[in-house]
């Protein structure tokens, strides 16, 4: 009986040894590779990569949006506080046609206007 047990207990281990196991190795025909098909090693090694680089890519971009989620909690926090500026006030951000091309425009003259070297040269 305690054979019997034995045998029962070390069976599993018999049964996952990888001697006799046909075509579980890494060895593809050359027929096979012509047709496309990728050996078992080949193919867990693509997928370990693609993984790798989906989670490298899954936490830069939530480091990136965590990043400008804080800038513009800065940004609101600025307008609301010190230029009294609500985002949803409706009478303050009406549809305009202006581009963020011609705010930059006028951000960027305003700012050069007020350089103490330009505003006394229009003022002479």
């Amino acid at each position: 009986m305690r054979k019997f047990a034995l045998v029962l207990a070390l069976l599993p281990f018999a049964a996952c040894s990888t001697f006799g196991w046909q075509g579980q190795g890494a060895g593809v025909t050359q027929e096979q590779q012509q047709r496309g098909i990728k050996d078992v090693t080949a193919l867990a090694n693509q997928y370990e990569t693609q993984s790798f680089f989906r989670s490298v890519r899954r936490r830069s971009d939530g480091r990136n949006n965590a990043f400008g989620r804080d800038l513009q909690a800065i940004t609101n926090f600025i307008d609301r506080h010190f230029w009294n500026y609500d985002v949803n006030d409706p009478y303050i951000n009406f549809p305009s046609n202006t581009t963020k091309l011609t705010h930059l425009g006028r951000f960027g003259l305003t700012v050069a206007s007020s350089l103490p070297l330009v505003d006394e040269i229009t003022t002479r």
